[in-house]
This record gives C-alpha cells, structure tokens and sequence, in this order.
C-alpha cells in the first residue's frame, strides 16, 4: 500500500480516532490542534446502546458497540491506562407507555443483548423516586473522557505527530495540499463545534450545541449504579456523582450558567430528593447535525480535503468504527454510506 502523507485539523475525538485508524494502516500523519478542546475532555463518555423515549436500539448499535469495546481495549493496553469502566446502567421509566414499550422489546431477539427481563425488583425498585418502575440497561460502560483526552495528546506529541498550534488560513494553500510549505497528500478537517470558522466546510450545518454538566456530592445515593431519567447520574467516587446534561443552542460560549445549574438540579429532583451539594459545574461545546447524523466525506471542489465531525452526544460510541469508514474511503479501500455522507447537504 502506498504510504500517502495526511494532515488531519483538530485532535479530538475525531482527530485522534482518525489518526489512529491511519497509522494502523501504516500511513504518515500529522495532527494540528490549538490544545483548547471545548468538548471531547469534558463529555460523560457514557456509551448506552438505547434510546429511551421509544426504547428503541441506537443507530448502528450492533456495529458500533462491539467496535467500540475492541477499539478502546487496545489504547488500554497500548497506553498503559485504564478508559473502560463497568456501568450498571437503570432507566426509571418516565410514563406507563415506557413501561409498556420496554415489556414489548424485552423479548424481542434483536433487543436481547441490550434488555434486562424486568423483575418485580425493578419495578419496585425504591432507593429513589420511581413512579413507573425501572429497568436495567446491559453492555453499557463509561469511556474516562479526561483520560482518553490527554492520554492521546500526549502519545501523538511523543511521537512527534502533533503540532500545538492554531490552523493558521495564510499558511495553507486548499487547491495544492500545502501547509506551511509542507505537501500533503489529504487534509482532513476534524475541527468539531468550530467548523463554522473553517472556511472549507463551513457550508455544513454543524451547530455548536452547549451542555453543561453538574459534579455534586449526595450521600445515600446509589453508587453502583448509573440512574436515568431526565438527567443522566454517573457515579464517581466518595459519594460524588456527575449530572447532566443541558443542550443549549442558542449560546456557543464556555460560560457556566445559573440557569443551568437550577435546570439540572430540577431534573435531578425528579430522581431523588437527596439534599446535594454543587462541587462543580463545567461546559462543552458539541458539534451536532440536525439529522443527528455525522458528516464525512469530500470537498466539492478541492479534492484534497475532507471533513470528518458532528460525531455529537454519542461520540466516543460512534468514533471508532466511523474512523476507520473514513481511513479505508481516504486510502480507496471502501466507500462512505449516505447516511453520514457530505453529499446529502449537496
């Protein structure tokens, strides 16, 4: 296979995700990133195979999912560090529809590797608020977001594969594929809720979505489990727990809000009345597509460049297995579905 020299901007979750699938095919590459990250170090990482309103699997579960445990093992075990955490996942039901609709799809095969058969434990459950019953989530799991971040950064620095900088517009020559006067054979943009800036994509609707997320402290809450219903609570150790998350789109800035706060401390109440206390409170910026879908694929004009982003709240899901869809269409090994395909705004 001829070894192509591929510049990749932004080393998030898609930068890097990207770049690792490249070099497992021996390519050359180089990431460019200004280091200030606005979403992949801060998300919750959870991987959760289920939509709940409808109970209905995610997209590409099935795909992603086993992809996703095989992909992160091997950054465990190449990086020395620890990305995978058990998660006993439990929806409380919001309504007797949902109920309904998990009994339905709890014996249905396709849905059997993601369902618990509902027990007169979880329909009982009472260490929280539960009007409606609960059930239990399989193959759910956490990714350490913080971890996977700076674990990546700082493997591609020592590989000498990073360049800490800001993607600098005078220095760069779209129609050649040349970046401070270096040749690339591909550039690929992965610049996330800030594609708008870019000037190549910017035609694609990828909008920064805000969310703010809560750490608080609340004792007797349970700590072996994730609980869902309005927010999502991540357990994290000595009775702290993460809460969340907030999606803003009318504000693309990194300020934390009182309004935030109050809103997700509301939906906590919804889930217990445990008195909490507010120990942080951060925000991050999502790219996100409005048919929920991400976007990769080629530019109309310039053939050398390539966006790969909007990979959105299920992230650290989607990535691995849509990195290496993108590696093998950029090395013409495979083609990309019009599900996630550039041409669809075309």
């Amino acid at each position: 296979m001829e070894k192509l020299s591929i510049l990749i901007v932004g080393a998030g979750l898609a930068g890097t995700s990207l770049a690792q699938r490249l070099l497992e095919k021996q390519q050359q590459v180089t990431l460019i990133d200004s280091g200030q990250n606005n979403s992949t170090a801060i998300a919750a990482g959870i991987i959760n195979p289920m939509v709940f309103r409808r109970m209905n699997k995610s997209w590409r579960v099935d795909d992603f999912l086993k992809e996703a445990i095989a992909y992160y093992k091997k950054l465990e075990d190449d990086l020395n560090i620890k990305l995978i955490k058990p998660l006993f996942l439990r929806r409380l039901f919001s309504s007797l529809q949902e109920k309904e609709f998990w009994e339905k799809r709890q014996y249905e095969k396709e849905y059997s590797a993601y369902l618990e058969i509902l027990t007169a434990e979880d329909l009982n459950y009472s260490l929280t608020k539960n009007d409606f019953g609960s059930g239990r989530v399989k193959q759910a799991f956490w990714i350490e977001a913080q971890t996977y971040y700076t674990s990546q950064i700082n493997y591609f620095e020592s590989l000498g594969l990073l360049l800490k900088e800001n993607f600098s517009e005078k220095d760069f020559n779209a129609e050649g594929g040349i970046y401070k006067d270096i040749l690339y054979d591909k550039i690929i943009f992965c610049c996330g809720s800030n594609n708008g800036e870019m000037p190549y994509f910017s035609d694609i609707p990828i909008e920064k979505t805000k969310g703010q997320t809560l750490t608080i402290s609340c004792k007797n809450l349970p700590e072996n489990e994730s609980l869902n219903r309005k927010t999502f609570v991540l357990p994290l150790e000595n009775n702290t727990f993460k809460i969340g998350a907030t999606y803003e789109w009318e504000d693309g800035s990194l300020n934390t809000t009182k309004e935030a706060r109050e809103l997700l401390l509301e939906n906590f109440s919804v889930i217990s009345d445990l008195p909490v206390e507010v120990i942080d409170q951060v925000a991050g910026i999502r790219p996100t597509v409005l048919d929920r879908r991400p976007v990769l694929g080629q530019h109309k004009i310039h053939k050398k460049l390539f966006i790969f982003n909007g990979l959105g709240a299920k992230g650290y899901l989607m990535a691995p297995t849509l990195a290496r869809e993108m590696a093998e269409f950029l090395l013409g090994e495979g083609t990309i579905s019009k599900e996630v395909g550039i041409n669809r705004f075309y």
